[in-house]
């Protein structure tokens, strides 16, 4: 069996993606680590945290990021989304899209870092769209979750199960793009 090492702020994403990775025999270890998030572009900002992972670790390693972005704003919320949701919530996102095209898409980049070789980068989209009002209990890690309903469903993630929502996830579809080139490595 092939091992990992996810290096990641969020422990909680450690489970979800051993879960994505599982599947296809490869185990995932995870490390918590604070990593600069510098960049204008999720593929420029996981390419630095890797980096910046495998210079302190000395190791192979993946790390992720997950954005949501809306089709009414160009590239937003994007790498700001944790913290748009963080300063205005439901209320101010669902304001926000008010009489605007609802259409979204959740985006994962995952890169993968070895200190002799560059880094490798895997991407996942999750086409979808805004719910008209908050539906369901999300984690609190996941805040979109509660409003976010993927294409080819008429619920949001909140009201599926882990296996259902995994079915549409963008973090799911980089994981899958990543297992297939590591296990061919």
């Amino acid at each position: 069996m092939k091992s990992i090492l996810l290096v990641t702020s969020n422990l909680g994403k450690v489970e979800e993606i051993s879960k994505h990775l599982g599947k296809f025999g490869i185990k995932v270890a995870g490390k918590k680590m604070e990593m600069p998030e510098i960049g204008e572009d999720q593929e420029t900002i996981a390419k630095g945290k890797a980096e910046f992972a495998v210079q302190k670790l000395i190791l192979p390693v993946i790390v992720e990021d997950t954005g949501l972005y809306f089709d009414a704003y160009k590239d937003f919320p994007g790498i700001r989304s944790k913290f748009v949701f963080q300063a205005i919530g439901y209320e101010g996102i669902l304001k926000l899209l008010e009489n605007k095209s609802r259409k979204a898409y959740f985006k994962t980049v995952m890169v993968y870092c070895d200190p002799n070789e560059e880094p490798k980068i895997f991407v996942g989209i999750n086409p979808g769209r805004i719910a008209e009002a908050v539906r369901g209990v999300s984690h609190p890690r996941l805040p979109y979750d509660s409003v976010f309903v993927p294409d080819g469903d008429d619920r949001t993630f909140a009201e599926m199960t882990k296996e259902e929502k995994a079915k549409y996830s963008a973090r799911a579809k980089a994981a899958e793009e990543f297992a297939r080139w590591f296990l061919s490595k």
